[in-house]
């Protein structure tokens, strides 16, 4: 089984729906979703069959009322002020860190650690009857790299199970922990940059972790014709640094029409003019 995933240095540069459209031609894949702080891809591709599961990244401190003592060492030594008396010892939960410090010192083991839930991961199957992984990170939680590994777990050991050929991923913006986690085990990145200068910084800094991480890549440039001297840019770019150039997408209202419908992009005819020869490159790419 192999791995293509599709990333971008920052959001808006159509990275979801380039990757959409690639799901849908190669139509015997799985289709994750690893941007599990704001998951956009079950949007386009409209899942059904949804089966969902709790996520715990954390622990919280519970205290048993009935055999806490008050002697009120544990508020005393919390260094986040997350335990208070009122009138009972209690702990307020938006404040505990979950370090268990205060279930170490209770002299009568009042305090225990209770698993907090930090979100759900889905299993689904697109409109087109694609096996479907995403996520969705309550606000505020942490451990998003961990709610990757999760998702990209389960899909691998689905497609195992089920000997599917290929996993497609949408993976999260920037070069945060969610990047890093959704590097692990991919076979080929998918670069989509914007031609602009603060979308071409952000392209090198995510090429930076593909390259550390040693997995091969190419770029495809996102409405090219809005900055061609940055695009030309780019393109030298990629070819002084071995990245291999996929394609440019011009500028498209349809484009921007099918995302406003929900629609994937690349089911229009018109536009899988436009992107099917790049997905016949990422496909060269892949095997080569």
């Amino acid at each position: 089984m192999k791995e293509i995933l599709v990333l971008s240095g920052k959001g808006g540069t159509g990275k979801t729906s380039l990757a959409s459209s690639f799901m849908y031609y190669a139509k015997s894949c799985i289709a994750c979703d690893y941007d599990v702080d704001a998951s956009n891809l079950p949007i386009l591709l409209k899942p059904n069959k949804i089966e969902d599961y709790a996520f715990s990244a954390g622990e919280t401190a519970y205290i048993d009322n009935e055999s806490c003592i008050d002697c009120g060492v544990c508020a005393a030594l919390c260094r986040f002020d997350a335990i208070i008396s009122d009138p009972s010892y209690q702990v307020v939960p938006l404040s505990c860190e979950g370090c268990g410090f205060c279930a170490q010192v209770c002299p009568v083991q009042a305090v225990t650690m209770i698993a907090r839930s930090s979100g759900r991961w889905f299993q689904a199957l697109s409109h087109v009857g694609q096996p479907l992984f995403f996520a969705e990170l309550r606000p505020g939680e942490e451990n998003s790299g961990k709610l990757v590994a999760q998702v990209k777990s389960v899909a691998r050991k689905f497609g195992t199970d089920c000997r599917m050929p290929l996993i497609i991923s949408d993976g999260p913006p920037g070069i945060g922990c969610a990047v890093i986690s959704s590097l692990v085990a991919v076979d080929l990145v998918i670069l989509v940059a914007e031609p602009s200068l603060s979308g071409f910084h952000d392209l090198q800094r995510v090429s930076e972790l593909m390259r550390m991480r040693g997995v091969k890549g190419g770029v495809i440039i996102n409405k090219w014709d809005l900055n061609p001297s940055a695009s030309h840019e780019i393109e030298a770019w990629a070819q002084q640094n071995n990245i291999l150039f996929l394609g440019r997408v011009p500028f498209s209202e349809r484009i921007a029409e099918m995302v406003a419908k929900a629609a994937i992009p690349g089911a229009d005819p018109d536009i899988e003019n436009l992107l099917r020869p790049i997905w016949e490159n990422i496909q060269r790419l892949l095997v080569s």
